[in-house]
């Protein structure tokens, strides 16, 4: 971190001033009219990263502060610019679950496929974060649904294993694709089991989930459900199971055919 932030005074050292500093604190507090009058001088910016890799557009949007976003937007901030993390502003309203704030973004026409070092969108920050409004104002402006990240996960499997069955409901609603799997060949109904959440395997099972399908281990979704201690998504799979399985009926397993980003 000593790195980052000697990188961030190096290059902004003779440009940071006290204006910034004032700016940065007023968007903090959610001093609007105080940021107002700030951006109106010389050499306050919305986007001026501090020493730590952050902007006032950062703060605004973390905080969840809509009005000193309003007013930042309506001077101009450049919705690109992203924080030393990576993240952009929308990634950032999506991972703290601001829905004002992601509103007023997408309706300034940021872009809401931009990803983060990791291959992530927003979409798969609200997904991760639990926030199915924002993932359904996303999905309504067209956001990837589908998209997989550095390790394969798309927002479903995201949703999926931060036990977010009414995401998952959004992002199948939208046309997700419920039996994609990530690296290690785990699905969402598997993620979901291991994380014990009742709720979102049975969304899962009810919209059509493999059960079935094996990882790259060859576990199946018994395995995880086994994992997570829980008796009461042990007896969801074992009841979907034996309600899908035809008298008589050889059961064969299949490994879950990855699909590339």
């Amino acid at each position: 971190m000593k790195s980052l932030k000697a990188k961030f005074r190096k290059s902004d050292a003779h440009e940071w001033n006290k204006n910034d500093e004032r700016l940065l604190a007023a968007v903090e507090h959610g001093e609007v009219d105080k940021v107002a009058a700030l951006l109106a001088k010389k050499g306050a910016s919305a986007v001026k990263l501090d020493s730590e890799g952050k902007s006032a557009l950062h703060v605004a949007v973390t905080r969840g502060q809509i009005e000193c976003l309003s007013v930042l937007l309506a001077h101009g901030a450049d919705l690109s610019v992203t924080d030393a993390s990576g993240l952009s502003a929308l990634h950032l309203a999506a991972k703290h679950n601001h829905q004002e704030c992601a509103k007023k973004l997408v309706q300034s026409k940021c872009a809401v496929d931009t990803v983060d070092a990791s291959g992530r969108t927003a979409l798969h920050h609200a997904a991760a974060s639990g926030s199915a409004p924002v993932a359904l104002l996303l999905c309504e402006h067209k956001s990837p649904v589908s998209l997989q990240d550095a390790e394969g996960l798309s927002p479903l499997l995201l949703s999926a294993r931060h036990a977010h069955a009414d995401v998952c409901s959004v992002l199948l609603d939208w046309g997700a694709d419920i039996n994609t799997c990530d690296h290690n060949g785990r699905t969402a109904v598997m993620l979901a089991s291991e994380s014990s959440s009742g709720s979102a395997v049975e969304v899962l099972v009810q919209r059509g989930a493999d059960l079935r399908a094996v990882d790259s281990l060859g576990h199946d979704v018994m395995h995880y459900a086994k994992l997570s201690g829980s008796s009461h998504v042990k007896s969801l799979l074992t009841a979907a199971l034996h309600t899908h399985s035809e008298p008589g009926e050889k059961h064969t397993l299949k490994a879950c055919s990855h699909q590339g980003r």
